[in-house]
């Protein structure tokens, strides 16, 4: 049974039988463990492969045995994502690799990734190519924000996930650098006070930073590590300042799941239409 503060219910992690799909079973192994939610391991296969599919995801289950409960299925939608999204239940959080078979797509964000996230009313944990194997969630949960009101619907995930992983919350801004020689300290107090308001609105933050980069994405996978203490995870918004690329994500939001070396939790920043998923999708926090 779940934790008291999870905000999920069952992990489900779609593999594709490359190394690349298989980074993401390191961070969900070790939330299934800390939490004690069971972890689902989905593969889409052609009907023809089905055995060939089922016992590829039995031995992914036998290396990674242990006291968690690990289920395995397989689904024979010629979709992948479509696959992904039927397999979903009420609390399930998605956790997968941004890269797999299904190609890159324009924004560095894995093709079949970037399809379910598009049509995903929920949290998902996305592995990016630099996360390590090893990585584990230590360190603090960084809420990044831009400015805009979509960044920050990650305050409330950010304190959640903080809360189940018994890790401090920091609040990072990224802006734009300075650039007009008007610039003084009122500017600065501007930027700081902002970022302050968001930490007293989300109480439970122990620290916060403005960063100013033209390269957001850089900056934010530069937190870690850290000179204070190293990044466990990064929550960001599909959408913010940056705008919308061809397919939903956010492009800072993909170039930075591209950089990090540590997973991204992303957050859809708004409702989504016409999936065919948003009922479940809508009810997809636990308590």
């Amino acid at each position: 049974m779940e934790t008291a503060h999870t905000p999920f219910t069952d992990i489900l992690v779609p593999l594709d039988g490359s190394a690349d799909a298989e980074r993401a079973l390191a961070p969900a192994l070790e939330l299934a463990t800390r939490t004690g939610v069971p972890l689902r391991l989905l593969r889409q296969s052609p009907t023809d492969d089905k055995d060939v599919a089922a016992e590829y995801l039995a031995g992914v289950a036998d290396r990674h045995a242990g006291g968690t409960a690990i289920e395995t299925l397989v689904d024979n939608r010629e979709s992948i994502p479509d696959a992904i999204l039927d397999w979903l239940e009420l609390g399930t959080l998605v956790c997968m690799s941004s890269h797999g078979r299904g190609g890159v797509a324009r924004a560095v964000m894995g093709s079949v990734a970037e399809a379910v996230l598009r049509r995903l009313d929920r949290p998902a944990l996305v592995v990016g190519p630099h996360v390590s194997d090893e990585a584990t969630f230590r360190g603090r949960v960084v809420a990044c924000v831009d400015g805009s009101t979509e960044s920050e619907l990650t305050l409330e995930p950010a304190r959640r996930w903080a809360e189940m992983l018994d890790l401090p919350v920091w609040l990072v801004e990224v802006v734009a650098p300075r650039t007009s020689p008007d610039w003084d300290t009122h500017g600065d107090v501007m930027e700081s006070g902002h970022v302050a308001g968001l930490a007293r609105r989300l109480g439970h933050v122990t620290g916060w930073d403005v960063l100013h980069d033209k390269h957001p994405a850089h900056a934010l996978a530069a937190l870690e590590p850290s000179d204070l203490e190293p990044t466990a995870l990064l929550v960001m918004a599909t959408h913010g300042r940056t705008g919308w690329d061809r397919l939903r994500l956010g492009s800072v939001t993909a170039a930075t799941v591209h950089a990090a070396t540590v997973p991204v939790l992303v957050v859809p920043a708004a409702p989504v239409t016409g999936s065919g998923h948003e009922a479940i999708a809508r009810g997809t926090t636990g308590s």
